[in-house]
């Protein structure tokens, strides 16, 4: 296997399916000069998000997050309401929003140890049907 001079000195090659709008907006950002490839826009934002995955993943203490996620409603709602059930003990709130036919937004509000925060996080990522989810949250200690 030829070695490159990257910190990623195995390069692997692998194929990921993408809405056509996403590839095409990938696609203008390397055509305006943003990345040099597709490879590289796919590499970066993959290390971003696994990085903020991994911040998660140590969260310890108590804390107040909102978790806001788009999703599928047919595909991904009667699972998102489970998962909801099964931590109404750090969810203080939700807020739901049709944004289009298809698709909700939802936020939620939660209060309690981060360990349990961050895995609602996790269990609603990994539902299928959810497009995105973005994880905030405040520490409930001064500093």
């Amino acid at each position: 296997m030829e070695r490159s001079g990257r910190s990623e000195e195995n390069l692997v090659r692998t194929s990921v399916t993408v809405p056509e709008g996403l590839l095409e907006r990938v696609n203008e950002l390397i055509a305006s000069g943003y990345f040099a490839s597709r490879s590289e826009i796919f590499r970066q934002a993959l290390r971003e998000y696994l990085q903020r995955i991994e911040w998660t993943d140590r969260l310890k203490g108590e804390y107040y997050g909102v978790l806001s996620y788009v999703y599928r409603h047919e595909r991904a709602e009667p699972e998102l309401v489970k998962v909801q059930h099964d931590f109404t003990d750090v969810i203080i709130t939700t807020l739901h929003v049709h944004v289009s036919d298809e698709r909700c937004l939802e936020i939620l509000l939660m209060k309690g140890p981060g360990e349990r925060i961050a895995e609602v996080a996790k269990r609603i990522r990994g539902i299928k049907g959810v497009e995105q989810a973005r994880l905030t949250v405040v520490s409930t200690e001064g500093e």
